[in-house]
């Protein structure tokens, strides 16, 4: 029987299986910074929706508001206080524009701006941020939402 001078596995090999294995851990790390930025950016375009949708609501909970006007160009915050239990159809206005803008800030804090109009028995509200991008670049977002307000 012949001897063989080798058995196993040989320096180099291992070295070429470690080089696989590292270059497969790093790829899986890259994935999952990905669906991090990714579960971010849609965590954030949720609350854009659901703030838009707020504001809506705070309209037609206050249609004399809307039907007066107070709501028909909201662009930033107005200083308004809290004026329960005696507010007019004007002060409930202002107070929910500041009431949402906060909210949005607070909850989407790369918000550059937000905006409420309503004409012709429609309310147009755009939320505009900055997402992160798959570099470290700020992506520009805009959502639009448009609703019936029946009076």
């Amino acid at each position: 029987m012949p001897y063989r001078s080798q058995s196993g596995f040989t320096m180099i090999e291992v070295l070429v299986a470690l080089l696989v294995f590292a270059i497969g851990l790093l790829g899986v790390a890259g994935m999952q910074t990905l669906a991090l930025k990714s579960t971010e950016n849609s965590n954030i375009r949720s609350l854009a929706n659901l703030h838009a949708y707020e504001i809506v609501e705070r309209m037609r909970a206050n249609m004399p508001g809307v039907t007066a006007g107070a709501y028909s160009s909201i662009t930033g915050k107005t200083g308004a206080t809290n004026c329960q239990p005696a507010c007019t159809a004007s002060n409930l206005a202002a107070w929910d524009a500041e009431q949402w803008l906060s909210n949005l800030s607070a909850d989407i804090p790369s918000t550059t701006s937000a905006s409420v109009s309503y004409a012709g028995g429609v309310a147009t509200v755009t939320v505009n941020w900055n997402e992160r991008g798959l570099g470290s670049d700020a992506e520009a977002q805009t959502y639009v939402l448009q609703a019936r307000i029946d009076q």
